[in-house]
This record gives structure tokens, sequence and C-alpha cells, in this order.
């Protein structure tokens, strides 16, 4: 079904901007003073990979764990419904913006520093909190420009992102406020551009009719069956479909694409503080990064940020990455979320 961005944004999208922009930090709770194990099974909250590190992590440290995987969204929202009760032990996600927005409400440890944190490479090192609120872990391409071949010639393709919002063609991308790469797309291009000129272009596009699914996987869906030309489409998605086969390639702006930083952080009300950050460490070790870069899944696809661990020879070599500072996406991200969402009633 053919839908116009005016038309399209879920009604969770805009349940999930009232819920951010309404609440406040976490009811205060008591927590485990100290490191030691309660023996207590710790719950982790995220996308991608959480599937797969909790049971390994579970068993080469004997620490109890379980994966619930949400998309980004939905994690965020999880975690804002139960601010009064937290359930969650550790969220992983993609969106260094949203998890400083839970540091900055309270929602997080802070000031705990991993040993195993000098493991980072310079890039990696670069992007740590001044208050350690978080750890990065991996960086990828929250959307590459991917179009149709069946459609377009790579001569007809759009190579910047300038060119992408002239096309006059039928466009796509995932939604902010649901897929977690869709808003460290977003607010890279609004850091980019400045917010005038980035709502300017998105009207623009919306005006003909830019297509917003709410996540990348019915993105991809929709470039491959040709109800779209173009998308911006998450760098896994765009190899996966390019690699299965499917009339799909991909092109990394000339201006870089935009980042998505998965981060790793504590609830600070983890009741096992010891097994919390026992998987931070265990995130930050080389085997555990090339683990995750030898999948034979597209969620390979990412750049690592430990020393020593080289990313998929079958991806861009030096891709360029376009990252807002963490503060400015904490800082401006209901805004950005609920222009997206004021869409919807015009």
């Amino acid at each position: 079904m053919k839908l116009g961005w005016i038309k399209k944004l879920s009604g969770f999208s805009i349940l999930l901007v009232l819920m951010i922009t309404g609440c406040g930090g976490p009811v205060a709770s008591s927590n485990t003073s100290s490191d030691e194990d309660t023996g207590e099974t710790i719950y982790l909250y995220g996308n991608d990979f959480v599937d797969i590190v909790a049971p390994e992590f579970t068993k080469q440290t004997g620490y109890k764990m379980e994966a619930v995987h949400y998309g980004g969204g939905e994690a965020l929202a999880k975690i804002e419904a139960e601010q009064g009760n937290p359930q969650w032990d550790v969220v992983m996600m993609d969106g260094h913006g949203s998890i400083r927005n839970l540091a900055d409400r309270g929602f997080l440890m802070k000031d705990w520093i991993p040993e195993n944190l000098s493991n980072l490479n310079e890039y990696g090192t670069s992007l740590i909190p001044e208050d350690h609120a978080y750890v990065p872990v991996s960086i990828h391409a929250s959307a590459v420009i991917a179009y149709n071949t069946s459609r377009l010639s790579k001569e007809q393709a759009p190579a910047t992102w300038e060119e992408f919002f002239d096309y006059e063609g039928p466009a796509g991308q995932a939604d902010p406020a649901v897929a977690a790469p869709a808003y460290p797309l977003v607010s890279s291009l609004f850091n980019y551009w400045g917010f005038s000129q980035a709502e300017q272009k998105y009207a623009h596009m919306m005006d003909k009719g830019l297509r917003v699914y709410p996540k990348n996987g019915p993105l991809g869906k929709a470039l491959v069956s040709g109800e779209i030309d173009i998308a911006a489409l998450q760098e896994s998605n765009a190899y996966d479909l390019k690699q299965s086969g499917e009339p799909v390639d991909l092109i990394w702006p000339k201006e870089g694409a935009p980042g998505s930083l998965r981060v790793a952080a504590i609830s600070q009300h983890t009741k096992n503080p010891a097994a919390a950050k026992a998987f931070v460490e265990f995130m930050l070790k080389p085997e555990t990064q090339m683990m995750l870069v030898s999948l034979e899944s597209s969620d390979s696809f990412f750049s690592p940020l430990v020393r020593g661990v080289e990313a998929r020879k079958d991806r861009e070599p030096n891709p360029s990455f376009m990252l807002p500072p963490a503060e400015w996406a904490a800082a401006h991200e209901v805004d950005i979320k609920t222009w997206f969402a004021d869409q919807n009633v015009k």
C-alpha cells in the first residue's frame, strides 16, 4: 500500500514523542550498592546482536542474561514506561543521542570506567562521553543511498544527499521514531544542514510524496518491488539485498553517510551491577567484536571500534560518517521527532 509521509507516521510514533516530551526522570529506587553478583538474571534491551551476544556472554562468564529484542523506538518507549519499576539492566542500541537523552535524565549509571575501555581505537576513544554514561561499541551507516537497478543506472542515481532530496521520483526512508537507525539519519542531516534548511528540504520531499516506512526491512522490500526508486537505507539492509541478488545497489554519499553509533549503557537501578558491568567489558573485547564482524549475516556490516579488529572486506573500505555530537542529538531529539510528527496533522 503506497502511502505519503503525511498520512503515514504511525500512532506509535506520535505516542513515543508524547511520552518522551511529557516524562521526567525515573523514579528513584533502592539499588544494590556493591558490585556483588546477586545471582539474578539480568535483562538486555536492544536491537541488533542482542540475541547473539546474550547467550555467548552467559556461556563465557556464567552470568545469566536474557535478551529482549526491540526496535529502537520500542526499546526507548519500554524504558520510559518502566521508569517507576525498571525491568532492564543493560541497553545496547543504535543512537548515541537517544542514549545521551536517557543519561541526562538520570536513567543511566555514570562515572564507571570499564577496564577494557582502553581497547577502543582512536576514533572510538574520541566518542567516549565525559561522564562515562555509555560506551561506544561500533558504528555503521544509518543510511546509504540505495537504488533499484531495474529503474535507475548508477549514473542516474543520486550521488549526494543534495541530489537525493532533489530527486523527482518516488523515494523512501524509515520512521525516525520507530527504527533505531532512523533518528541518527535525520539528526545527522539536521545537524549538517541546520534546522531551517533541513526542514525545507524534508518539507519539499514530503510534498513530492516521500514514503516513510516503520523500519528498514519494509523500506528495503519497497525498494526491491519498485514501489520506490531510491531509499535512504541502513547499510546492512542495502548490502544484504545486493548480495542476495536483488536489483539493488548502493552509493556512499560524497558528504559522508549519517553514522549510527551503537552504544551500551547500564541502568542506574540495576540489581546486579557486577553482571551488567561484565557485559560491557565483554562487548569491548576484541574477541567479541571479531565474532560479530565474522557473522555471515548482513548485521556484520559495521566499523568495529576496538583496536585490531577490521571490518568486512566486501564493504566500503574507508567509510566517512556524519555524526552529530551526542549532546546536540539529545537536546534536539524531541524537537526533531515532534516536527516530523506534526507533518501528520497538516
